[in-house]
């Protein structure tokens, strides 16, 4: 199971927090087929003047809604990279749910 990090503006609820998470380990849960509370996640709520995250050429308007997930795979989930593919996918499709 890979350890999550999420780093969020401050001032979500801990209800859309929860949310957030739990739609994340779902994706988790079909990526990499780990048991249910096979649960590693962490949030870190910054200041917004602490991140500091630009349009690349994207065309991506940035709101204080932006959550950046940095995912450490476990030994096991690294075996199965292909699995990163199918997580990212569907870590994007709970969330703008």
């Amino acid at each position: 199971m890979p350890l999550l990090t999420f780093d969020l503006i401050e001032g979500r609820t801990e209800q859309e927090v929860k949310t957030l998470l739990d739609a994340a380990h779902r994706a988790v849960l079909r990526a990499f087929e780990v048991p249910e509370r096979d649960r590693y996640q962490i949030v870190h709520d910054n200041k917004a003047h602490h991140m500091v995250i630009e349009d690349t050429g994207l065309g991506l308007t940035r709101t204080r809604d932006l959550v950046v997930v940095r995912s450490i795979p476990a030994r096991a989930a690294r075996r199965r990279s292909s699995a990163s593919s199918p997580f990212c996918r569907r870590s994007w499709r709970n969330t703008a749910a």
